[in-house]
């Protein structure tokens, strides 16, 4: 699996992150696009979804070599450093650990260990890191309010495969909210990749779809530890946040 990381470079507003688009090899893409699976009703946050650890998850792998090449370049220390590095000076300074050697390791976060706030104790060091593949379907009715992720995720990678025009969708847009109530919108495009460490300031949300030709696809990507990386200091910085939405927001887009 090719990826092409440095076309992009970070920008720091709203909040550190990355779009890529192109991202994976064009042959690849295709591959992956076309067969890209149907998802059953599953707990998740679309509400259709396969995880690694799912028996159709594990199906889809065996009959299509082209999600066992994505499979296999996600589960590496390759695609650790590739999602961390761009992000290695906010890192240093807001996480309370310190992830600058941090080490890939297999592991298997269940579903019901997605939904919990705090993991069971793992053997696992602070800063040996594993890395989720969820494939996620989002239907009409899909929205996601804003929300950072779970605090012992180091960062999140969203890889769409497909394209809010062509598909006719209304909604379904990547927010990213700043801390004065404005905020960026990034379209759905096919190949693009969006990277950001899960910082405290990474507020993000996933407007709702109203209607779409076909399903909102998507692969997500997510580092993570079995404790926590930041400092839970959502509680105020959050508040004033959501604050500033109550107000309005005004609106970017990509």
């Amino acid at each position: 699996m090719q990826a092409s990381p440095n076309r992009a470079t970070v920008s720091d507003w709203p909040f550190p992150h990355m779009t890529m688009d192109g991202f994976l090899d064009a042959r690849d893409y295709v591959a992956l696009r076309g067969s890209f699976p149907p998802c059953p009703p599953n707990s998740g946050p679309t509400g259709y979804s396969r995880f690694w650890g799912d028996p159709e998850f594990s199906a889809l792998l065996d009959a299509q070599p082209v999600w066992q090449r994505l499979f296999d370049w996600t589960q590496s220390q390759a695609f650790v450093d590739l999602c961390l590095a761009p992000f290695a000076d906010v890192i240093a300074r807001e996480a309370v650990v310190d992830l600058s050697h941090a080490r890939f390791v297999p592991y298997i976060e269940t579903r019901r260990e997605k939904e919990q706030r705090f993991l069971a104790p793992t053997g696992l060091a602070p800063d040996q890191l594993y890395v989720r593949t969820d494939i996620l379907q989002g239907k009409v009715g899909y929205e996601r309010g804003a929300h950072v992720d779970h605090r012992r995720r180091a960062a999140t990678m969203l890889l769409y495969l497909c394209d809010g025009d062509e598909d006719e969708m209304v909604g379904g847009d990547l927010i990213l909210h700043a801390a004065d109530g404005q905020a960026l919108t990034v379209r759905p495009r096919h190949n693009r990749a969006i990277l950001f460490p899960c910082i405290n300031t990474s507020l993000h949300s996933v407007s709702r779809i109203e209607s779409q030709r076909h399903p909102r696809n998507f692969v997500q990507l997510t580092v993570s530890s079995s404790v926590d990386l930041w400092e839970d200091e959502r509680a105020g910085r959050l508040a004033g946040i959501r604050q500033a939405l109550g107000r309005g927001m005004r609106r970017l887009v990509a």
